[in-house]
């Protein structure tokens, strides 16, 4: 049988909206855009890893620890567009975005997010999800709110707080992490597809999807996703390198991991 590429792109840009810069911004003495690619690398399903820039100081910085990066155009609003750009030249049968602002990727979460696209071939687009922490979590505009049908399947994206609750049941709402997986030719698919209304008003990638009427399946792992929006997230992160015993096995891992590369 023929063997299936995976092959895992993050894009990252200097001029975020919210946090220009922050691919760079040290996290406990690494940037963050090495957390990632770092990460990356120990999940057991990779055949390559690449990071996706239009900025020559994240190649730069990249290729210094000993990675790979490839330039693409400097106009993509959307990460999934500049991931559609950078594949043209690059293999893969499965493509996976994981966002360069996932410095606490736990490497397992690629095995979950490919699994249902190697054992359903018609499944063209899979989206990785985790628990809303707090009521905080509902109404905070950063975290992007799914909400799934009952056969797991995403119907619906928003930053505002999602449903309005008339009566107070449990509903499979979950916060959407930027670590998704596509079929190769659903990327490409994806790519040639113009922005649509609910996309631009939410600034949610995945609506182009919904609205074109391509499956999304939701993936929901039983810990939280903390992806760097703000400047605060920073304390965040490095809080829980130190005090998740997991969170800091990795961490660890990857510093030894930069050593033996360098």
């Amino acid at each position: 049988m023929k063997e299936v590429l995976i092959t895992i792109v993050i894009p990252a840009r200097m001029a975020s909206s919210r946090y220009p810069g922050k691919p760079l911004a040290l996290i406990s003495g690494i940037p963050l855009i090495e957390h990632v690619r770092r990460r990356a690398l120990l999940a057991d399903e990779a055949t390559l890893v690449v990071v996706a820039t239009c900025d020559i100081e994240i190649k730069n910085e990249v290729e210094r620890s000993g990675g790979i990066a490839v330039m693409t155009k400097n106009t993509h609003d959307r990460c999934t567009d500049r991931i559609e750009e950078a594949i043209q030249n690059l293999p893969g049968d499965i493509i996976v975005m994981v966002q360069g602002d996932e410095p606490l990727l736990i490497p397992d979460a690629i095995t979950a997010l490919v699994s249902p696209l190697l054992k359903d071939k018609t499944l063209p687009i899979v989206n990785l999800l985790s628990p809303l922490e707090s009521e905080a979590d509902y109404s905070n505009p950063n975290i992007v709110k799914a909400a799934c049908n009952k056969y797991g399947d995403v119907m619906y994206f928003s930053r505002s707080a999602i449903p309005l609750f008339r009566e107070k049941v449990e509903v499979p709402i979950y916060r959407q992490s930027g670590i998704m997986a596509f079929r190769r030719d659903a990327l490409l698919n994806f790519g040639s597809l113009a922005p649509t209304p609910f996309e631009k008003a939410e600034s949610v990638d995945m609506f182009r999807a919904l609205e074109n009427n391509i499956r999304i399946k939701g993936v929901v792992v039983d810990y939280p996703t903390v992806g760097v929006d703000r400047i605060e997230d920073v304390k965040i992160v490095e809080e829980i390198l130190i005090k998740n015993l997991i969170q800091n096995k990795l961490y660890k891992k990857i510093c030894k991991q930069n050593e033996s590369e360098n």
